[in-house]
């Protein structure tokens, strides 16, 4: 499969990820899984930037991040790939807009939609809201593992196996600063992940 160019945006080079040290697991501030996990639930508005990238069976490419999320309203915006202009992906349940420098604006009714009329693959956008705090999707079964200081570190859910490389502690919580997704042929790798919470 070969990555389309509005693909180009949504990415992090594999040297990137092979410079990376060790596993960085600060201790949890709750080394209760069910109250973190219900604590994590209810991180509403928050925001992260850091660094995405993406490989499959032939190409890696890389961009910068940055993720606000308010409520069940998002905005994503990516940057810094092969010159493919900045791009921006804002929605709530429903209805999702992508907006391209330089291109007409794109509408779907979400993103998983959106981003398979354009990519043609599957990328688990509603999910990602959830994983990328640390906490399993609602609504369907996962297989959750744990390390010795109950830090979440692996779970599979929706055919994607993620992995909690890194954590570090935000204020109410220890949050994911490094996660890894796998669903062959593609592999997501989020790095360097710096949260903002609002109270």
């Amino acid at each position: 499969m070969t990555l389309h160019k509005p693909f180009l945006i949504l990415v992090l080079p594999l040297t990137l990820a092979a410079c990376v040290g060790p596993a960085r697991m600060d201790a949890p501030v709750n080394d209760d899984w069910r109250e973190r996990s219900e604590v994590l639930e209810a991180l509403t508005l928050w925001e992260f930037t850091g660094r995405i990238g993406v490989r499959d069976d032939r190409e890696s490419h890389s961009s910068r991040i940055r993720w606000r999320q308010r409520g069940e309203e998002y905005t994503i915006n990516l940057w810094g790939t092969l010159n493919a202009g900045a791009t921006e992906i804002s929605g709530v349940p429903g209805h999702v807009v992508l907006l391209q420098e330089g291109e007409t604006p794109l509408t779907a009714d979400s993103p998983e939609q959106l981003v398979y009329e354009q990519l043609g693959y599957e990328l688990p956008v509603s999910q990602l809201s959830y994983w990328i705090k640390g906490i399993p999707a609602p609504g369907e079964s996962s297989a959750p593992a744990f390390n010795a200081e109950n830090h979440l570190v692996s779970l599979e859910q929706s055919g994607w196996q993620v992995q909690y490389l890194g954590y570090t502690n935000y204020e109410t919580e220890s949050l994911p600063t490094r996660i890894r997704m796998e669903k062959a042929p593609l592999r997501l790798d989020f790095v360097r992940l710096d949260w903002t919470l609002q109270p």
